[in-house]
């Protein structure tokens, strides 16, 4: 069987996340490699013809990343908020800016996140806390050949630790930050003799809210999160590896406020006189403050199980088998209006569940051929309902009907399906020392359902017609690359890929024929060059990296009339057109002297709607022309600087890390509209550890200079003028610092 026997270094520097690992405290005098996944297979991150950065687990610890969201840092042309004032841990994600930012289950994502092999199919809990994790890869540009469905705008894989055979092993956290927040992890691991092992993590993570609600006098934004796991590795044979892991996770707590947004012109400022105080200001007058009436208690429960199974056939071939189930159970109490008066509230339960299996064959004989091939199957059903008091439904029906006497003024109820399959292949063949050239191919075939009904409770529980849809679509993607290694150290590729984003049902729409006709799939292609090279024996590594991508189909919410109602709107995905995005990343990390190295990571990005036709404005047409709109969560720069400091003091070792991560301003919705566009912004983060032993202590800082731009903005049926029914936005963390002890033993 093979293994990884690189040894973890007690201590690093967190130096830039696709060019350097840790750096070990005795040493300073080269950086150290890093193996990558990003082909379903280890190589060094300067070998992988991708644009990928990569998070080591010492990297994580000595930057104290607290949750996902944190490895903007680490690479370039990435955004990743919390969402989380629409679904719990939710994640506005966006790769070159193509994005994704929807809470409804039957839309997929543009940016995959991979949890141990597994793809994940929602955004709840995307934003989740960095406990036990081994190395994230961000994996930008589409990755459809090997990672499947949903990968148009790349992949994030996050990968837990792994039992270790034949040691005890373990570490224990301990963590104290800002606004009574507080962490325990412990992870052991118990050796089963020489050739199998069993992992236990356990962690409890609580925090009180970040912010005051001006009506209600409580804290918002508290949570108490649960987690533990258990996770068997058995060797049972030189050439046979199983493993088999279960993971829980319950999270419980009050949801980040939606602060009210809405303009003079908005319906609820002119009818209910919630007004934003200005355009930067939401209506409690403090980005900190929320003013709505209703506590939006949720509940967050997963359960994970998974099947790893590996086999060296022989010395040039391998078989891995990875199956897995996933349940999730979500609740919600929302106040999307965020003022003092019932307006818009829902209480939103679901349940969801998903299998896959992957089945993959990997080839490599040491000579000019190796490949890898396999075949997929994913499967989900979600069960959602969503009981809405929501005047904006019943123009004209009297308001102290609907809802504000108890009385919802919409019951709904979805089911919805997916099953996909698809057949894979991507290798490289050797044409010469220098040059290699790659080819791969995937095909996938998937049927999505869909079942809705509507009830009316206001008008005497009347039961609108069922809506039912049903569609399969199917498609052949690939990638062709080229690359040149004329020296140990320096490496040249050009790669031609494409992807594919399912297809599916606006779960919003309230129109049967709309629901039912659903929308099409979209695609993307990209063309990119790229190099990577290390020089000065190894204390200087980058990346440089060109790309242009043509995004077609595009799939985007738009407002179309009900029938039968004159005023009345109803949300709808459609295929509205084709945008064009091109750009340039850098990623460099430098070793200065036996005590300084530094990181840098920037990101140049150029997108533009090519075609877009579409109603996005409730007084406008079905044919109106909106390619003049910026891209949404696409700003033009974003880059990270950062100086890290490592010192041998006394017994032990002193770290240090002064990082700046700054993204020009950019269009937080699809409309741009007033109220909603993201000002330019930097985040200053500062951290300090000494490692002595099996111990290490530490303080840290994020968000220093307290900035409080939105992470999540949303308006209700906006029109041209500058008018709306109401907009809310939910702001990004405050200044937070805190202290931590971490005891470790073994390898962990």
């Amino acid at each position: 069987m093979r293994t990884n026997s690189r040894n973890r270094l007690p201590i690093a520097c967190a130096v830039t996340a696709a060019l350097g690992g840790p750096l070990p405290a005795y040493a300073q005098m080269a950086l150290e490699e890093v193996v990558v996944t990003a082909r379903k297979k280890e190589e060094s991150i300067q070998d992988s013809p991708v644009a990928v950065s990569a998070v080591s687990k010492d990297t994580i610890d000595a930057s104290f990343l607290g949750d996902a969201t944190g490895i903007v840092q680490y690479s370039p042309n990435l955004i990743f908020d919390d969402i989380s004032a629409g679904t719990p841990n939710g994640g506005g994600i966006a790769i070159r800016g193509i994005s994704f930012q929807d809470v409804e289950k039957t839309f997929d994502p543009t940016v995959l996140i991979h949890l141990d092999g597994v793809p994940l199919g929602t955004n709840s809990g995307n934003a989740m806390s960095l406990l036990d994790v081994e190395r994230i890869e961000v994996l930008r540009g589409p990755q459809g050949t090997l990672f499947g469905k949903n990968a148009v705008g790349g992949v994030i894989n996050i990968h837990r630790t792994k039992p270790i055979a034949g040691q005890w092993a373990g570490k224990v956290r301990a963590r104290a930050e800002r606004y009574d927040a507080y962490g325990l992890e412990g992870v052991l691991n118990v050796p089963l003799g020489d050739n199998a092992a069993v992992k236990l993590n356990l962690a409890q993570v609580e925090k009180a809210g970040y912010f005051e609600n001006i009506t209600t006098g409580k804290d918002e934004g508290d949570s108490t999160e649960d987690r533990y796991g258990i996770h068997l590795l058995w060797d049972i044979s030189d050439t046979f590896r199983a493993e088999v892991q279960y993971n829980s996770y319950e999270q419980d707590g009050t949801l980040a406020p939606m602060l009210s947004i809405s303009g003079p012109q908005a319906t609820l400022c002119q009818g209910f006189g919630a007004c934003a105080v200005s355009d930067d200001k939401p209506l409690s007058g403090d980005r900190r403050k929320g003013a709505g009436d209703l506590e939006q208690d949720f509940e967050l429960d997963s359960e994970d199980y998974q099947v790893d199974l590996n086999w060296e056939i022989n010395s040039d071939l391998s078989a891995v088998l990875v199956a897995a189930h996933r349940e999730m159970d979500e609740v919600s109490f929302l106040d999307f209006d965020g003022s003092p008066t019932e307006i818009f509230h829902a209480y939103r339960p679901n349940s969801y569940e998903q299998d896959s299996l992957e089945l993959r064959f990997d080839y490599d004989a040491g000579d000019a051929l190796s490949f890898t091939a396999g075949y997929f199957n994913w499967q989900s059903e979600l069960t959602d309902w969503v009981n809405e008091t929501d005047i904006s439904l019943f123009i004209g029906v009297p308001v102290e009907a609907c809802g504000f006497d108890g009385v919802p003024c919409s019951l709904q109820t979805a089911e919805a399906s997916s099953d996909s399959d698809s057949v894979f292949f991507e290798g490289d063949y050797r044409l010469s020392d220098e040059w290699i050239v790659t080819a791969g191919a995937r095909w996938i075939e998937e049927t999505k359902k869909l079942t809705k009904t509507t009830e009316l409770p206001v008008f005497g529980l009347v039961q609108l017609p069922t809506t039912t849809g049903e569609r399969t679509d199917d498609d052949i993607i690939y990638r062709l690359g080229l690359r040149w290694e004329p020296t140990d150290d320096l490496m040249l590729y050009t790669t031609y890929s494409t992807g594919f984003r399912s297809g599916g049902f606006s779960i919003r729409a309230s129109s049967p024929e709309i629901v039912g006709a659903g929308f099409e799939p979209e695609q993307v292609s990209n063309f990119e060059i790229g190099i990577k090279s290390t020089a000065f024996e190894n204390r200087l590594r980058y990346a440089l990296t060109a790309f242009y991508m043509e995004y077609d189909d595009m799939q985007q919410e738009v407002n179309i009339p009900l029938p039968g109602v004159g005023q009345g709107n109803q949300d709808a995905v459609l295929n509205v057109g084709s945008a064009t995005i091109q750009g340039l990343e850098l990623e460099l990390s430098a070793i200065i002297n036996d005590y300084f190295s530094v990181d840098f990571n920037g990101g140049y990005l150029d997108a533009e709607y090519d075609e877009f036709t579409g109603r996005i404005f409730g007084d406008g047409a079905l044919t109106d022309d909106n390619s003049y709109l910026p891209m949404r969560r696409a700003p033009e720069f974003t880059y990270t600087a950062a100086l890290n400091y490592l010192q041998d003091v006394g017994n032990g070792a002193l770290t240090g890390r002064l990082s700046y991560n700054w993204r020009d301003d950019y269009a937080g919705t699809v409309t741009d509209f007033p109220g909603t566009h993201v000002d330019a912004y930097g985040v200053l983060d500062a951290s300090l550890s000494y490692q002595f032993g099996n111990w290490r202590v530490g303080v840290f800082g994020r968000n220093l200079t307290d900035e409080d731009e939105y992470s999540h903005t949303f308006v209700v049926a906006p029109n041209s003028d500058g008018s709306s029914l109401f907009g809310f936005a939910t702001p990004r963390p405050p200044r937070t610092y805190g202290a931590e002890l971490v005891y470790t033993f073994g390898d962990y």
